[in-house]
């Protein structure tokens, strides 16, 4: 199950390794403009979602109530460097996150993944559990990989593709 969502969200991982590794722990809560999403924000949200995509999937959330608070829906983003862990911290719950649910998303419990997805704000585009994962998998990652690459733009970095 998930064969094509993981294959794409290969990639997505790729290309967040590559719109991060050339970032600075001092930049990650700059905002070119204001309201922007900057790497802070961007990559602990990602973060968030991997978690949330965890627990769909049946398994054990990583992240603590902090990590809601500051990276969740209806979180304020803070252009306050110390407000953040550090760029390493970031990279590391992001991958970690990540990387456990590909690991539950390549095992998926089919049944489970034909129950009404529990996101009532989502629920009527994305009916079942499994809809939503192939959502937070693929186009929720995409999404915010682009205002990350977008921002990267802003700040004068060059372009990766």
């Amino acid at each position: 199950m998930f064969e094509s969502e993981l294959a794409s969200n290969a990639v997505l991982l790729g290309i967040a390794e590559l719109l991060t590794a050339d970032l600075s722990d001092a930049d990650m809560a700059l905002q070119p403009m204001p309201g922007t999403n900057h790497p802070a924000w961007i990559l602990g949200h990602l973060a968030f979602a991997a978690d949330g995509l965890i627990g769909l999937l049946g398994g054990e959330k990583q992240t603590d109530a902090d990590w809601t608070t500051k990276y969740g829906r209806d979180s304020k983003i803070s252009g306050e460097r110390a407000d953040y862990p550090s760029l390493d911290e970031m990279r590391r719950v992001f991958l970690e996150t990540h990387a456990r649910a590909r690991e539950l998303a390549s095992t998926a419990d089919p049944e489970r993944m034909l129950r009404p997805n529990p996101n009532a704000r989502m629920r009527e585009r994305l009916p079942t559990i499994g809809g939503m994962c192939a959502f937070l998998m693929t186009g929720h990652l995409a999404f915010h990989l682009g205002q990350l690459s977008a921002w990267r733009r802003m700040r004068g970095l060059p372009a990766l593709f």
